[in-house]
């Protein structure tokens, strides 16, 4: 505790004696922050790389372009001169969410509708999987355990049959006493015909067997009428885990070129009756919007299939606008296998997906873009087709619907130099944006690598050497008081260095041992003064006593006074030198030499000494006569009360009055001198324990202003402070000396 304290009395005068005699610093940054914002002008580099692949975004977007006007002029070419694969007459039934743009399968023989359904599985081939969001496609909720759907259709000269294979964890068939029809498992029938009227039919039953359609509204809550249709005809037979479900639709009622799309609805609580899941053979529902007329033409989509680009969707037309053939999507497939565990991923593996994440919350992946594509687009397509049938030629146009990027570019057909119609190519700019996001994306990691590399390296070396320099810093202060005076004469920290810094350690270990060397000379230039001045003073006092002693009549000269008041303040300036060059390495030895003992006691005693000497003042102890115990020097102590009241005496009033104070609180006791005199001068006020700093102005009075600085050092040695501050109220100063209350316990 006492160590610290010291500590922190020298750091306080250190920092006073600094405030004084240094400029001001000048406000500025740390060598750490100034490497470290050295290190943030690399971020120059991703946004130099981050113009570079937006020019390269404009080049591939362009070779994109004319990839895609060469594929729409090369189909547009193959159908020309095809007059029969766009006759009205031929169409057939398509099922909505084809991606593969395959006619559906035809039937030589038709399929009874309670023949089992292992055989209409078998004769109608293969099934297609659909999960709610897409073909093949699935989202992070979907349980497969719960609800699945395989769905393929057939068809015969005279009738279309769909058949359906549904997992189904609970089957809850319609409650008769219920008038609702949407409160059970059922099937929804969409149908939009060749003019373009769109119906709906809800598929429902009470008990295995035949299944009851009905016309519905588009809420599909009403019903248009509550009769059954007798046209389409379904059963449902049960099976294990689910059950399946056959349905024959009359080719008659569904027209030439009718469009339809089934949805698979889920109830699984018999008491709510509210709908779990819908599952829908329309996997993209933006692409096969209802209400355009279609004329599905078999042959037409057998030609364009081979030619399918990757995520894109070709569409032929006709010169009626009605759509003829149509493969592909714009939307990318997700894909995800049911079965597989998921797989362990490292903490550096979770780190980066954190990353990119966040990565992709900044830059936004053109990917997000496919959340952006339209619902419709048939307004600007046809917009679009009326410019290509009318002009003749091909047009290339570039859509932007948020964040999703469409090339789209248009061709006309001609068969015989007529325009039969025209071919019409949408294709997603996302995933070339996808490829230069990736590259942006791994040219980011490759940066923040390095970025994150070399500013750690940096700081690890700005923290280096800020420590070097801090250590140094400190060591260099530690080698001196704030009074000036050298505690060694060498740093240690870092003088074996070979850089800059070492150099600069070693300069300053120079400096401090001349510096060491000087110090001591002048340390010891006072007894040598000393020793050297008293022979002559001796010399001359004794010839000035002899010339008095021989002369009796010069005993009141006053040239002869002079001289004799000159050689004794001669002799005062000399012992006040060496008084105080030898006070600090006494103080330092007699530490050992510590004892407790009653400093009221010690002040009242040295108080009745001072009145005795100087009976032209008032020098009255103002305390009690309670002991109190303190542990340092006594002659110290003494030596220090006699500096406070020779000041009081010299720079107070002519038989003035002089108080002394003694105060103990629980941490400190307090020694306090008053007189009765002129104020302090401002221009000292903060120098005053300085040594050689005093406002005497009269040349008979021998004051080299060390008195106070003597007080200072005998206080700060019992761990004290000392100040001076003028008298509140009066004429006067009040020199106070804190000590800390330290009485040694005797065992």
């Amino acid at each position: 505790m006492n160590a610290s304290v010291d500590r922190a009395s020298a750091q306080n005068n250190r920092q006073a004696t600094a405030s004084r005699t240094s400029r001001p610093v000048r406000r500025g940054l740390k060598i750490r922050t100034k490497l470290l914002l050295l290190v943030s002008f690399l971020l120059v580099i991703p946004w130099m790389g981050y113009e570079s692949v937006r020019e390269m975004e404009k080049f591939l977007l362009e070779g994109q372009e004319q990839a895609l006007e060469l594929t729409t002029q090369g189909i547009s070419s193959i159908l020309g001169n095809r007059s029969d694969l766009f006759d009205p007459g031929v169409g057939v039934p398509e099922l909505v969410g084809s991606s593969t743009g395959n006619p559906l399968k035809t039937l030589e023989e038709p399929l009874a509708i309670d023949a089992p359904a292992g055989v209409w599985a078998q004769a109608i081939g293969e099934l297609s999987s659909f999960t709610g969001v897409g073909l093949y496609e699935c989202g992070a909720d979907y349980r497969p355990d719960l609800l699945a759907v395989r769905h393929a259709m057939a068809l015969n000269a005279d009738m279309l049959f769909a058949y359906f294979e549904i997992d189904d964890d609970r089957v809850v068939l319609r409650d008769p006493g219920l008038l609702s029809l949407d409160s059970n498992d059922q099937i929804r029938l969409t149908i939009q015909r060749g003019s373009g009227e769109v119906s709906r039919y809800l598929l429902t039953t009470q008990e295995p067997g035949r299944i009851s359609v009905y016309l519905m509204k588009p809420n599909w809550r009403e019903v248009v009428n509550g009769e059954a249709l007798r046209d389409i005809v379904g059963t449902l037979e049960p099976g294990e885990g689910g059950y399946a479900v056959k349905i024959r639709i009359p080719r008659e009622f569904l027209g030439t070129g009718a469009r339809l799309k089934f949805e698979v609805v889920d109830v699984d609580d018999e008491a709510s009756r509210a709908i779990r899941q819908i599952i829908s053979t329309e996997p993209d529902p933006f692409r096969f919007e209802f209400g355009s007329v279609r004329l599905a033409t078999p042959e037409l989509a057998k030609l364009i299939q081979p030619l399918y680009v990757a995520e894109a969707n070709i569409t032929v037309w006709d010169a009626f606008f009605r759509v003829r053939a149509q493969v592909g999507s714009v939307f990318p497939p997700v894909r995800e296998a049911f079965g597989r565990a998921p797989q362990k991923r490292s903490f550096l593996t979770q780190i980066e997906d954190r990353f990119l994440e966040f990565f992709e919350w900044i830059l936004r992946s053109p990917q997000r873009g496919v959340k952006d594509m339209p619902v419709d687009s048939s307004r600007e397509d046809r917009r679009l087709l009326s410019r290509v049938i009318a002009e003749g030629n091909s047009i290339t146009e570039r859509r932007r619907y948020g964040e999703a990027k469409l090339i789209v570019t248009a061709s006309p057909i001609w068969a015989a130099g007529n325009m039969e119609g025209a071919v019409l190519v949408k294709q997603s700019a996302n995933k070339l944006l996808s490829l230069q996001y990736r590259t942006l994306q791994r040219f980011t990691l490759l940066f923040l690598g390095v970025f994150i590399f070399l500013g750690i390296a940096i700081l690890v070396f700005a923290t280096r050497l800020t420590y070097r320099v801090g250590k140094l810093q400190r060591e260099t202060e530690q080698a001196a008081t704030p009074e000036g005076r050298l505690l060694k004469n060498r740093i240690r920290a870092g003088s074996r260095s070979s850089d800059e810094l070492g150099s600069l350690t070693r300069s300053i270990s120079a400096l401090l041992q001349n510096l060491g060397q000087y110090t001591q000379y002048l340390e010891k230039l006072p007894d040598t003064l000393a020793h050297e001045l008293h022979n002559p003073l001796n010399v001359v006092n004794s010839s000035l006593e002899n010339l008095q002693y021989n002369h009796a009549e010069l005993s009141e000269d006053k040239h002869l006074q002079r001289a004799r008041n000159g050689v004794g303040r001669l002799r005062s300036i000399i012992t006040s030198l060496t008084e105080a060059a030898s006070l600090k390495e006494a103080l330092t030895r007699e530490q050992v030499q510590s004892e407790t003992f009653d400093l009221a006691l010690l002040v009242r005693n040295c108080v009745e000494g001072y009145q005795a000497a100087h009976p032209g003042y008032r020098i009255v102890p103002n305390f009690s006569e309670a002991p109190v115990l303190i542990l340092g020097v006594p002659d110290r102590i003494a030596q220090m009360l006699d500096k406070l009241i020779d000041n009081a005496i010299q720079f107070g009033s002519e038989n003035g009055l002089i108080i002394v104070n003694l105060r103990r609180d629980a941490e400190f006791i307090e020694l306090s001198v008053l007189n009765d005199g002129p104020s302090l001068p401002d221009d000292i006020a903060d120098r005053l324990f300085d040594p050689m700093v005093s406002s005497t102005k009269d040349a008979r009075k021998t004051h080299l202003g060390l008195g106070l600085y003597i007080v200072r050092l005998v206080a700060e040695s019992h761990r004290g402070t000392v100040r001076a501050e003028n008298r509140r109220g009066s004429r006067g100063v009040e020199v106070t000396v804190a000590l800390p209350v330290e009485i040694r316990r005797r065992g």
